[in-house]
């Protein structure tokens, strides 16, 4: 008796364990759908507080850039810590900067890196000698420019991890914000073809969709009276006195056409020395890298 007791013993415990197995097996099952839902709503709603103005097209896939991370940021409580960049030579007097960054939401907590080489093409910077263009040595280049840059690719990067809004494709942006491809800004960083536009020495090249244009009368201390056009492009403002740039900009905004410019920075902004209208994009070109890509 004592070891039939036994026996129903064992066989009631193995089937409990079995039991508790399943149930736990079922409550993981439940959360991890729970999970998923949640991720999704994130995602979601992260996309649906962007505008295209948010976006740049990176190798034919959306990217969101530093200003529209930040944005996303703020509306979910993302909290991050920085550490201090670490700066690497790469020789010929080009240098690469690299932060490593840690963001939280609720308790969730990721890393992320951003980095920048002062070899990418934005930042690369040239003079005209006669009909060629020449670029400037690497000391030419703003090393704050490219610090901020890669601490810029970091936020990016971080509150795109998080949120699960990073390599997303055109058609889950579209279907969640309603922006499609051909509403998106795409940054160039070399001559379109065709004969090249003016620009001084020290002066920088982009091209981008006009988002507005902008007047603002005066009276300069002579007592002469003038017209400033402010161009906006993707977040950045240009300063020109010319009705004839300020013309084609609008035309190519209504038309939602691409321009090129060209610009030199002051204290006082970007001061815009060219503007071209880009009628068509030269097939099979290379993509370059970007100033908010994956470091």
């Amino acid at each position: 008796m004592e070891k039939d007791h036994e026996i129903v013993d064992a066989r009631v415990t193995e089937s409990s364990v079995a039991m508790l197995a399943d149930d736990a097996i079922i409550n993981i099952a439940e959360q991890v759908e729970k999970r998923v839902s949640a991720i999704q709503k994130i995602k979601l709603y992260a996309l649906k507080l962007t505008n295209v103005y948010d976006w740049i097209d990176q190798g034919g896939r959306p990217y969101l850039y530093g200003s529209g991370a930040e944005k996303v940021a703020r509306m979910f409580g993302i909290s991050w810590r920085i550490n201090e960049p670490e700066k690497e030579n790469l020789g010929e007097g080009h240098y690469m900067f690299t932060y490593k960054g840690f963001f939280s939401l609720g308790g969730a907590e990721v890393e992320a890196i951003g980095t920048r080489s002062s070899k990418d093409p934005f930042f690369k910077k040239y003079k005209w000698v006669g009909k060629e263009r020449v670029e400037l040595p690497a000391s030419e280049i703003d090393p704050g420019d490219v610090k901020k840059s890669a601490l810029t690719n970091c936020v990016s990067n971080g509150v795109g991890k998080l949120l699960g809004i990073r390599n997303l494709t055109y058609e889950e942006l579209e279907s969640a914000t309603g922006i499609t491809k051909d509403m998106i800004t795409k940054f160039t960083y070399k001559g379109e073809s065709g004969s090249p536009s003016f620009k001084s020495e020290g002066s920088s090249e982009v091209s981008g969709v006009v988002e507005k244009v902008e007047f603002k009368k005066g009276t300069n201390k002579s007592g002469k009276a003038y017209t400033m056009y402010m161009i906006h492009i993707a977040g950045e403002s240009y300063k020109t006195f010319s009705e004839s740039f300020a013309k084609n900009a609008q035309k190519a905004r209504e038309q939602g056409k691409t321009v090129n410019v060209s610009f030199t920075k002051s204290q006082y902004g970007n001061d815009l020395e060219s503007l071209t209208v880009i009628e068509k994009e030269a097939e099979g070109e290379a993509t370059e890298r970007l100033p908010g890509e994956e470091g």
